[in-house]
């Protein structure tokens, strides 16, 4: 995530590739500190660049490909034995209930018990179904497994299952992480994301769906945090906010977009479950295109190899620094952290302004993925291709991307993350009223790029009010609550069978309540992040609420 530029470089050399010409600087004692002797971004930092490509592929595999394995046509009808000789309508008009003013004009759920008496004969509810393929080309297995009607809930089960396998995951990967290195964890996260995606192929029922993508969801988010972080602590601490905003939200872009066409083209949820598993195969190559964690061998009291990959980045960017600054950086690492403050993620909750500022920001992430992911479900229930529209929609992650990249620096995160929020409620409004048609399509792609670009600001925001000691852990805490907030977005979208305005009610208040809490956050934008729990305590604290950057105002204070 985005820190502060440095505005002093130890061994900038502005170009030259000898820094001998100016002073030694002796107090060399973080990663940081070295990187621009060796090259912050350059050669070596686009092959990493290069390298997120995989990753960001298998996020939106992981993210978005279940989507399509249980994507279920929004026209069907009762299934009856004995009239195939019949045509679609005939077959319909024999054995279904016709309605007048609804959409579909037919019942969904149920069938004349005997057609041949149909204003005698009671309805009775339907065991097996029959599905217009018209707008979606294949069977899904929720089609196949019929998960309509009254048991149309299984959809978003399955889902929320996936996404608490992903809080276990991010647990189990997460101290894998911490004691056997960042690779290891990441490649053990691909093996099991690869070997999940292939069994999805054999799930026959409810349950072998559930468990298998139960250990799909084990690899969610870590098969992105973590090459994410890696490549981050390589880059120029000026140039994170372009990795993040520019080459993920790219690549995300790229993957997402295609990932729909695929299902589209291969038609066959078994066989599109073996074309998704295809990126996962990254977790064979990972040791040799991403390096280690520098900050975990710095951690686990290796700084000999934190050299060796310095002088390996030296090389590749064609730097040649002097070779004494390895001598000063080894020598304070032998003396570092021996005061170095340490936490836990309940010291963030013991002073009020720091516990205040938790809350909120986990608040706001929260309700961010919910309406995220609620819009990203609701498209199934647009008119048109759901195919067009998921790809519209995912689209604007690039633009947005690009967007905060511009605006971010100068306008701050909490104009940066209100905007977006409360015209996402608007929006959201606007959806109750526009169901059918181009303008149901417009909004909804508006939607989702407000939304792409307040989920980018509230990441970043956790990152840089959290101080320093707890930092690690309450982003984790942060994550924890999105990820329970994905598992439940499915649940919105499905009180369309209560009341079909009310997701996109549910959607625009939880906009609106995700706005106001935004405002109650510091600006950080040009802030020294928090080093202490002290200092997080403090952070900010001279501030006003009605403080913008690009506005000098003074009011009562934050």
């Amino acid at each position: 995530m985005k820190s502060r530029p440095n505005n002093r470089r130890p061994g900038d050399t502005q170009g030259s590739d000898i820094e001998s010409t100016e002073p030694l600087r002796l107090d060399l004692k973080s990663f940081d500190d070295m990187l621009p002797h060796v090259g912050d971004f350059g050669f070596y930092q686009w092959l990493l660049l290069i390298s997120l490509i995989p990753y960001c592929f298998t996020y939106s595999v992981l993210y978005f490909g279940q989507f399509f394995i249980t994507l279920v046509p929004t026209t069907y009808w009762c299934h009856v034995d004995g009239l195939g000789n019949l045509t679609i309508e005939e077959r319909r008009n024999e054995n279904i209930p016709q309605l007048l003013n609804a959409d579909p004009p037919y019942e969904t759920c149920h069938r004349w018990n005997d057609s041949s008496a149909k204003e005698n004969s009671s309805l009775v509810s339907c065991t097996t179904w029959e599905y217009n393929l018209t707008s979606i080309p294949y069977k899904s297995l929720a089609a196949e497994l019929d998960w309509v009607c009254d048991r149309s809930y299984l959809v978003s089960t399955a889902q929320s299952i996936f996404f608490c396998g992903s809080i276990v995951g991010g647990l189990l990967f997460g101290w894998l992480a911490d004691h056997k290195g960042r690779i290891p964890a990441l490649v053990i996260c691909n093996g099991v994301g690869l070997l999940a995606t292939v069994a999805t192929a054999y799930a026959n029922s409810f349950w072998s769906f559930a468990v298998i993508r139960f250990f799909a969801g084990l690899a969610f988010d870590n098969c992105i945090n973590i090459p994410l972080i890696i490549v981050l602590e390589y880059v120029a601490v000026d140039k994170r906010s372009l990795v993040v905003n520019g080459a993920f939200g790219f690549y995300f872009a790229l993957s997402s977009t295609i990932l729909p066409w695929i299902a589209y083209f291969v038609a066959d949820w078994r066989i599109l479950c073996y074309v998704l598993a295809i990126p996962f195969l990254n977790a064979i190559v990972t040791p040799w295109i991403l390096p280690e964690s520098s900050r975990w061998y710095m951690t686990s009291g290796m700084s000999d190899k934190v050299v060796t990959k310095l002088k390996r980045i030296a090389q590749f960017n064609k730097k040649t620094p002097d070779p004494a600054i390895y001598d000063a950086f080894m020598a304070n690492q032998e003396k570092d952290d021996r005061e170095e403050q340490t936490a836990t993620v309940l010291d963030l909750f013991k002073t009020r302004r720091l516990a205040k500022h938790t809350i909120l920001v986990t608040l706001f992430w929260t309700l961010t993925a919910l309406a995220f992911d609620g819009h990203v479900y609701s498209l199934k229930s647009l008119s048109g291709s759901v195919f067009v529209s998921f790809t519209l929609t995912s689209a604007t992650e690039l633009p947005a991307g690009i967007l905060l990249i511009l605006v971010l620096d100068r306008w701050g995160r909490r104009a940066c993350s209100f905007v977006p929020t409360i015209l996402t409620a608007v929006c959201s409004f606007l959806m109750i009223f526009i169901k059918t048609g181009v303008a149901s399509l417009v909004v909804a792609v508006i939607a989702r790029f407000l939304l792409n670009m307040a989920a980018n600001v509230a990441l970043q925001y956790a990152a840089e009010v959290l101080p320093t000691p707890a930092r690690a852990q309450g982003v984790a805490l942060v994550h924890i609550f999105g990820i329970i907030a994905h598992s439940m977005a499915p649940y919105v979208i499905e009180m369309t069978h209560i009341w079909d305005k009310l997701p996109m009610i549910t959607l625009t208040l939880v906009s609106v309540v995700a706005s106001i809490l935004v405002l109650h956050l510091p600006e950080t934008m040009g802030e020294d992040l928090p080093q202490t729990l002290q200092e997080g305590e403090d952070f900010c604290r001279e501030q006003n609420f009605w403080s913008v950057p690009c506005i000098k105002k003074k009011s009562r204070p934050v």
